[in-house]
């Protein structure tokens, strides 16, 4: 039995839309890939913990849609055209989707031929259960399958981390803290080189699933807790040999004192997942306690490693049992000055804040993001009101949405003959966000049958926002546009002869 694949080239917008589009039209699966993948223009789209995109797609986006001609008509001739216009009447304006035929596969068996043994440093091998793991009997095996949590040894930073375990011999009941331990790989690795206790913790729940039974199977006593458990392990008293960290740079830089303060005085701290271009930054922040170096480079990764003085501050639990009077004045100074702190932080990021915080005009926010947002805005206010400053609206793409556009010839007026190719874009696109901002500019490219670019037009906010709107807006260009504001506009293009297609998206020059 064989598939077949259509592929679809659209913009960020249209990408998610489409795929409930074909999913209703009968599709088996959607996926939507960057359409620039593995070149230039490729664009990474990836969040952190706490922060996820806005939008799932990317500026060109690649939608695949597999139907199966056993159970629908996607084997006829005709059942390209007549997707296309029913995905035309849905309201989609597509070209000729490019087509693969997919051949039934044993798709179990192809997957695992993708993970064969890895081999880290000279005795440790990462070996998924379905492989025989080395006849060397030095050889320290992981049996680790990928699955629920991110970790199976084949990217360079858990790669880096391994081979510094493999490489650091005496870890002989030292202890260590696996933070961000995803699928436990490491915590195993150090586990099964000597260390003891060994502890692993993750913001994710389904990472604790795996990491656990991932350690049952390779028969390693470890202790896996959620941050939020209050667990003893994660106390602030109880300090470790050796902290590993293989996380991003931005969340490592931001739990620098958290991570700093699990290591022991004369302890070792270890961190992966940071680029070669981000560990100057990274050493700078953690400089304030200990001095970080990059120990190794893979592939444009780097793993950063350092020890804590052996005069820092004890760990030892007097050092944590002040006086409780004296601990209320630390905490009452504390809570003021990250208020003070907090607020003129919002003041001088009010931009930046406002337009993530400010909740959606369509209702999907919930009531608890708006009562915040009311909050944040009084806030500002106040702050506005006591340092002087210029209220003026933000700037933020994502707070508009193009809900309809349209490319069509231009009809005579008046009998006056129109330009060759002149066209009219009726463009409809509304501010989103509970709060005015700046007209960005309309920026539309015309593309030829093979999607590639052939022609950029560029209108500011004077030429593209209708005349009557102006009038009726004469101060828009101090007080931008009104929270939730849809405007409907109508624009004369000149289109070459060889345009197959077109995209449109807001850009703030």
């Amino acid at each position: 039995m064989s598939y077949r694949e259509l592929v679809f080239t659209v913009v960020a917008e249209t990408a998610e839309p489409l795929g409930d589009a074909l999913l209703e039209l009968g599709a088996l699966s959607v996926t939507v890939e960057d359409d620039s993948a593995g070149g230039y223009d490729e664009n990474p789209l990836y969040g952190e913990p706490g922060l996820s995109p806005e939008v799932q797609a990317w500026d060109r986006s690649s939608v695949t849609a597999l139907f199966n001609p056993d159970i629908d008509s996607s084997a006829s001739a005709q059942f390209i055209p007549e997707l296309l216009a029913s995905l035309k009447d849905a309201g989609f304006k597509l070209g000729i989707p490019e087509e693969k035929i997919v051949e039934e596969q044993d798709w179990v068996r192809l997957t695992q031929s993708q993970f064969a043994p890895i081999q880290v440093g000279k005795r440790i091998w990462v070996v998924p259960s379905w492989h025989e793991a080395p006849t060397d009997p030095n050889a320290i095996c992981l049996a680790v399958d990928p699955g629920l949590a991110f970790g199976t040894g084949s990217h360079p930073t858990t790669h880096l981390c391994l081979l510094w375990l493999e490489e650091h011999q005496n870890l002989t009941q030292h202890s260590l803290l696996d933070y961000g331990c995803g699928s436990g790989i490491l915590a195993i690795a150090a586990a099964k080189l000597g260390c003891n206790p060994v502890v692993g913790t993750d913001i994710d729940p389904q990472a604790m699933v795996a990491a656990r039974s991932n350690a049952e199977i390779n028969k390693a006593v470890i202790q896996f807790v959620l941050p939020n458990e209050d667990a003893k392990e994660l106390a602030a008293e109880t300090k470790y040999d050796i902290v590993m960290a293989n996380i991003l740079a931005n969340p490592l830089q931001v739990l620098a004192p958290a991570l700093v303060n699990k290591v022991r005085p004369g302890g070792q701290i270890v961190l992966s997942g940071v680029l070669a271009r981000q560990a100057d930054e990274v050493i700078a922040t953690y400089s304030q306690w200990l001095k970080l170096s990059v120990w190794k480079e893979n592939d444009g990764w780097v793993c950063l490693h350092g020890a804590l003085a052996k005069d820092q501050a004890s760990s030892k639990k007097m050092d944590f049992a002040a006086p409780a009077q004296k601990k209320r004045v630390k905490i009452t100074l504390l809570i003021c000055f990250f208020v003070v702190l907090i607020a003129f932080g919002e003041h001088l990021s009010r931009s930046f804040l406002l337009s993530k915080l400010a909740p959606r005009v369509d209702g999907s926010s919930n009531s608890f993001s708006v009562a915040a947002f009311s909050v944040l805005q009084a806030v500002d206010e106040k702050l506005c009101g006591a340092l002087g400053c210029v209220n003026r609206p933000v700037s933020d793409f994502a707070a508009w949405k193009i809900t309809s556009a349209t490319l069509s010839p231009e009809n005579a007026r008046e009998g006056l003959k129109s330009v060759a190719n002149q066209s009219i874009l009726q463009v409809e696109i509304q501010n989103r966000l509970a709060i005015a901002v700046l007209a960005p500019n309309l920026e539309i490219s015309l593309t030829d049958a093979e999607e590639s670019e052939i022609k950029s037009i560029q209108f500011t906010p004077k030429e593209w926002l209708p005349v009557a709107w102006q009038e009726s807006h004469s101060d828009f260009l101090r007080m931008g546009v009104p929270s939730g504001e849809q405007i409907q506009s109508n624009l004369s293009i000149q289109v070459p002869q060889n345009a197959a297609g077109y995209r449109i998206r807001v850009v703030y020059p």
